[in-house]
């Protein structure tokens, strides 16, 4: 079935990947694709947001391999790395394109600027500043498209480019993820979609790229940063940077019809992030706007190829979208959502936010040896001493990025705060916020049922799940558990 190659850039696409990926994991459905191939661009290696992100990536993979099963919607769709394609012989978990020359090298030491003659030495002044040609590119580009697009320019000459091309088949599709106000994604998103369009012979299925269904979402400012020392980033150039580039995009990607559709989303208020020009120190918090751009995703994927025709590498009929929400807030609930996005997301994040609970309060106690029935029947138990410890490992790893993730964004200040991933015991029932709070009598029932009726139905509906090996046994019956749950109890 066809492949989705997810081109994320720069720090913002390592976030909405992350994004993406909790989405994934609670069961929010991909059509049209039975593998994702996230292919990471960022200079910066030591990125706080990208290390993140490959980890949770990783953590998936592993979740997945020895959980999927066909009767469970967690972790159901494959992620795959670029190097596991083919038969090429590579195995790894490499999700980053490592860019040649930005390593332990100054940018005029990359455009080789000391060899060229008086007058090319004299008009690359002209292009780029002395702090320009004095930049240390192993951080990243600092917010300098200028920069940017000419050291991503050398992707189409890279080996990784070419075995993205070699596995690259007719039916697949390209999404790519980039912000417009820095100076990575700025840069990479014209450059990639030009390379892809413009792809010609050697390269590889290059008939193939060059009618190739591509989608992007382009992310508009939607946070500030905090000026300190350790940055030389100045958020205040945010929006001259987005017009800019808003302009050169007006003519050279939705202008020429090379997108087959154009996602953009950004915010007015903004939070402001600490200031950092890389490594480790970059690491921003989660925030909704990337929650929504992952959501950009999902919805390419669901339209049909028939409306992503493309013809002699430009789309036949190209579109546009933004993001609303159906009212405004600061605080954003499942019930501010509008009815589509509500139906795609209300539904997976409480299914898994009720899984990840009871893991993390429940699962040691009432899973011991001489523990509840769900735990001990059958004969793949699902105890502790009977489940692959490396498998809870990953799980519990996996739900700690999960509680971080929603943690972040409830701080922003456009918060999301759809659930209250605290709730636990007899609450473990009310942890969808804004829903109309149950009163009186039935409120108090309502409450004390809540972990003792969950208890009750995991062990009516565990034999159901028995033939399966305990590690599917798990998200296979939590998930069908926690849908019933939703359902009849929660009424989502």
């Amino acid at each position: 079935m066809a492949k989705l190659f997810l081109f994320a850039i720069g720090g913002t696409g390592s976030r909405v990947v992350k994004a993406l990926t909790m989405l994934l994991a609670s069961g929010v459905e991909i059509k049209n694709t039975e593998t994702i191939v996230p292919i990471i661009i960022d200079p910066d290696s030591a990125n706080g947001d990208l290390t993140r992100t490959v980890d949770i990536l990783t953590i998936y993979k592993e979740i997945r391999k020895k959980s999927v099963s066909g009767q469970a919607g967690f972790f159901n769709t494959k992620i795959s790395s670029l190097d596991e394609l083919g038969d090429g012989g590579f195995v790894s978990d490499n999700f980053k394109f490592d860019i040649d020359g930005v390593k332990e090298q100054l940018f005029k030491e990359f455009i080789g600027y000391s060899e060229l003659d008086k007058n090319n030495r004299a008009f690359a002044s002209l292009l780029f500043s002395k702090s320009n040609l004095n930049a240390d590119m192993e951080v990243g580009f600092k917010g300098n498209p200028n920069i940017g697009s000419v050291v991503l320019n050398k992707f189409k000459q890279s080996d990784f480019f070419k075995r993205f091309a070699a596995n690259f088949e007719q039916d697949d599709r390209v999404f790519i993820i980039s912000s417009i106000f820095g100076g990575t994604g700025a840069a990479g998103f014209p450059l990639i979609l030009k390379n892809i369009r413009d792809a010609k012979h050697p390269t590889p299925h290059h008939h193939f790229l060059q009618n190739a269904r591509i989608g992007a979402v382009t992310v508009l400012p939607y946070f500030g940063v905090d000026k300190n020392e350790q940055t030389t980033v100045d958020s205040n150039s945010f929006i001259s940077k987005t017009k800019a580039a808003l302009s050169y995009y007006a003519r050279n990607v939705s202008g020429n019809k090379s997108v087959n559709a154009l996602y953009y989303i950004g915010d007015n208020v903004t939070n402001d992030q600490k200031g950092a020009d890389g490594a480790t120190e970059q690491k921003n918090k989660a925030h909704f706007i990337e929650l929504a751009a992952a959501l950009s995703i999902v919805d390419f994927m669901s339209l049909e190829d028939e409306e992503l025709t493309v013809v002699d590498g430009h789309a036949a009929n190209p579109k546009f979208f933004e993001f609303g929400l159906r009212q405004e807030s600061a605080s954003i609930v499942f019930e501010d959502l509008e009815k589509a996005t509500y139906e795609l997301i209300a539904k997976p994040l409480t299914r898994y936010g009720l899984f990840k609970s009871f893991m993390e309060h429940h699962y040691e106690e009432y899973s011991k040896a001489k523990g509840e029935a769900w735990a001990i029947n059958g004969n793949n138990k699902l105890t502790m001493e009977a489940l692959d410890a490396r498998f809870r490992s990953s799980i519990n790893q996996f739900n700690r990025h999960y509680n971080d993730w929603l943690s972040e964004m409830s701080l922003s200040n456009v918060a999301f705060n759809g659930l209250d991933h605290q709730k636990s015991g007899k609450d473990i029932y009310n942890l969808v916020n804004g829903r109309p709070n149950k009163k009186g009598f039935l409120k108090s029932v309502f409450e004390s049922k809540g972990l003792d009726h969950y208890l009750g139905l995991l062990s009516k509906m565990e034999p159901n799940y028995d033939h399966l090996r305990s590690t599917q046994k798990l998200t296979a019956l939590f998930y069908n558990a926690t849908t019933e749950i939703v359902n009849k109890e929660i009424k989502l």
